[in-house]
């Protein structure tokens, strides 16, 4: 197991290591959450047939250090990756981010403007809660009318640890999070801090947010991002297509891609065609 420390404690990382001589430039995953791990990534770690691969578990989550509340904020993760690629020696790099992890790729960006990213990857992303929670707004009234009125009481009275709940959120999951009941349904490695670490900065659910991230903005700061953009989502994505779509307009150098058959976990949906996707991008 390979670690980077630092500061904040331990980062524990994976570097898919390609074989071939002249690799092509490597890719730096940043997975969602917050407070999640990057075995989400897993299945694309074929990339690494021409090309190094960086997936690591960011600290506080998965096989990371543990960390106290007061490290729970964008700055910590900002700061984390900076010493992780300096400890990689990278002096070019791709950055691919999914869900929380594209709100990441866009904090570093804006905050080093680092010219050594050569391209980046925002997959279902979170640029904005305001529109993420219009969006989780109009995909629950697609759901039956019982389980909108649960979610809705449920968020009223502040009952969201409770098990009606946590069926209604099931429902939306099975739709628009990963439409696979058996790997929804699969047990994961306990993550118990990482967990705390989402409530803390998000909130109960995917659609509900209550934590630190609850006035998260930065749409108007997409048309400083100067280099090329791939923006994906899923066909059925809680990033909504027509959201992803708007965010597309704004960047200039960018390309929209939506991957069918998918909600928001699309690399445990379809990674064939996600893959398809960022090899298109990348070369």
């Amino acid at each position: 197991m390979s670690y980077v420390k630092h500061k904040f404690g331990k980062t524990f990382f994976v570097k898919h290591k390609s074989k071939t001589k002249n690799k092509k430039t490597p890719i730096i995953f940043l997975h969602g959450g917050p407070g999640g791990t990057h075995l989400s990534f897993l299945p694309l770690k074929s990339l690494a047939k021409d090309r190094d691969i960086y997936m690591y578990d960011q600290i506080g989550g998965g096989a990371s250090s543990i960390t106290a509340p007061k490290l729970w904020m964008i700055e910590t993760f900002v700061e984390e990756l900076s010493v992780l690629i300096k400890t990689w020696k990278l002096d070019r790099f791709v950055l691919m981010g999914a869900s929380w992890g594209t709100t990441l790729a866009l904090e570093y960006f804006l905050a080093t403007k680092d010219s050594r990213i050569e391209r980046i990857i925002f997959q279902s992303p979170l640029f904005s809660t305001k529109d993420w929670e219009n969006d989780a707004n109009h995909l629950i009234k697609e759901l039956p009318d019982k389980t909108q009125k649960i979610i809705n009481y449920c968020h009223e009275i502040e009952a969201t640890d409770s098990k009606v709940y946590q069926a209604a959120v099931f429902d939306y999951y099975l739709k628009h999070v990963l439409r696979n009941k058996k790997l929804l349904t699969k047990p994961r490695k306990p993550n118990i801090n990482g967990n705390k670490i989402y409530a803390h900065m998000w909130g109960p659910s995917e659609f509900k947010a209550t934590g630190t991230l609850k006035k998260y903005e930065r749409v108007s700061h997409l048309k400083k991002l100067n280099i090329p953009v791939l923006l994906i989502c899923g066909e059925h994505d809680e990033a909504t297509p027509v959201t992803v779509k708007k965010y597309h307009k704004i960047i200039k150098n960018s390309e929209f891609q939506i991957i069918k058959n998918a909600s928001h976990s699309i690399s445990r949906e379809n990674p064939k065609e996600l893959l398809k996707a960022i090899k298109g991008f990348i070369g």
